[in-house]
C-alpha cells in the first residue's frame, strides 16, 4: 500500500490544546544530514556531536521506543526555526513480506503530554532502501507558542523490522530537497541545452553584425 498525503498548515499549539493529528507520506524524501539530526536511528546517523539521539539496538524489529528529552531550544536550534517534519529511512529485507513495515503510532510528547500523534497504523514499504533518504515523512509538527526551556520527546511503535535499523530524523519544513524523478531531470536538461542554443544563436547572430562606420564622409 502507498501512502500519500498533503501536510497542511498547523496552528500554534496552546495550553491544553486537543492532540494534533500527524499525516505519514511518501513524498517529498529528503537527506538525512547533520542539519537533519537523528532522533532515533542507529549509528551511521549524521549528527551534531551536541545532539543525541537513541540507537536502535541490532535485530530490534518490533517494540516501541522513544527518543531523549529535548529542550524546544535544543530543536529550535537544530531545525533553524518552529516548523518541521520527521523522515524515516526503512532498512528492510525485500525478500520478507515485501519489505512491508508497520509504522504503529508515532507521537511528540510536550512536557510528559501528548500534543503530537498519528492516528492508524501505516504500512510502509523500502523506496529508497537505506541510503539516507526518507522513504516516508512524518508530520507537520509546529513549536510557535512554546517557551524554549519546555520538554520535548518523541516516541514510536512499529512492527515488521527486518534487514536492519531504520533512522527516523527531523527535517525543516523549508528546507526538503525532493530527491529528482527521472522526469524532473530530462526537464532539467532540456531546459539547460535550450539555454544553451539560444546563447550560441545569439552569439553567431552578433559575428555575422557588420560594423557601422561613424563619423562624416569626405
Amino acid at each position: 500500500m502507498t501512502l500519500c498525503a498533503v501536510f497542511l498548515t498547523v496552528s500554534p499549539l496552546r495550553a491544553g490544546a486537543d492532540i494534533i493529528q500527524l499525516t505519514v507520506a511518501t513524498e517529498p524524501s529528503f537527506q538525512q544530514t547533520d542539519n537533519a539530526p537523528c532522533i532515533i536511528g542507529d549509528p551511521s546517523c549524521h549528527n551534531p556531536g551536541s545532539f543525541l539521539f537513541t540507537q536502535i539496538a541490532p535485530q530490534f524489529g518490533d517494540g516501541t521506543l522513544s527518543s531523549p528529552i529535548y529542550t524546544v531550544k535544543q530543536i529550535r536550534d537544530a531545525i533553524g526555526g518552529d516548523t518541521f517534519s520527521v523522515g524515516l529511512d526503512l532498512n528492510q529485507s525485500r525478500g520478507h513480506n515485501g519489505g512491508a513495515f508497520t509504522l504503529t503510532s508515532f507521537m511528540l510528547l510536550v512536557d510528559g503530554i501528548t500534543r503530537y500523534s498519528t492516528s492508524a497504523p501505516a504500512i510502509l514499504v523500502p523506496v529508497h532502501m537505506g541510503n539516507g533518504f526518507s522513504d516516508a515523512t512524518i508530520g507537520l509538527f509546529n513549536l510557535s507558542g512554546l517557551s524554549d526551556a519546555q520538554q520535548l520527546m518523541f516516541t514510536t511503535s512499529f512492527t515488521g523490522g527486518t534487514a536492519g535499523r531504520e533512522q527516523f530524523f527531523l527535517s525543516p519544513s523549508a528546507a526538503v530537497a525532493a530527491v529528482p524523478e527521472p522526469t524532473t531531470l530530462l526537464l532539467l536538461g532540456s531546459g539547460l541545452a535550450g539555454l544553451a542554443a539560444a546563447r550560441r544563436r545569439r552569439a553567431k547572430s552578433g559575428r555575422h553584425q557588420e560594423p557601422r562606420e561613424s563619423g562624416t564622409a569626405r
